[in-house]
């Protein structure tokens, strides 16, 4: 396989995997809220505080938080992978307008929701994120693939004496 296929299947993968994280994210947006959800938050708020004798930040508050960043990192990498002609940078704003977009739908009644502006600054601070370690992954492999270390044989250089 050569690596324009090699390129062309990660893309296609991608691609995919993408589309089955915006359904995710659109489950987890249009669902009622549940104690499961909330049992999920405590859980990963206590464990980013453990050891600590009294913690500092109410661990539903410190979870959903941390989850709100994390969420949005790898969306924003697998769209700047998997749609490599539109910089990373852009799909960070397009993430932040979806996450105001999911805050929005959240206003609607019956889902018993709450839409907080402060989700959306998590989001787009994860989407950012995202998009820097994209940036970065982009430039170790332009880096790998333009400018190889040069060896030179030995018999082709001349000593200096």
């Amino acid at each position: 396989m050569s690596t324009a296929d090699r390129a062309r299947s990660r893309v296609r993968l991608c691609r995919g995997i993408t589309a089955g994280y915006l359904v995710l994210i659109g489950l987890a947006v249009l669902t009622p809220i549940r104690q499961e959800a909330i049992a999920f938050k405590r859980m990963a708020g206590v464990r980013l505080q453990s050891g600590l004798s009294h913690p500092a930040i109410d661990p539903v508050v410190l979870g959903d938080v941390v989850l709100n960043i994390m969420g949005f990192i790898p969306l924003t990498l697998l769209l700047s992978l998997g749609w490599p002609k539109v910089r990373p940078y852009a799909w960070a704003g397009v993430c932040l307008l979806l996450s105001a977009a999911c805050e929005a739908l959240q206003l609607i009644p019956v889902l018993n929701r709450r839409a907080d502006l402060f989700n959306i600054l998590e989001n787009g601070s994860g989407a950012f994120l995202g998009a820097w370690i994209s940036v970065q992954i982009r430039r170790l492999s332009a880096g790998q693939a333009i400018a190889p270390v040069p060896t030179a044989q030995p018999d082709a250089v001349r000593a200096h004496r």
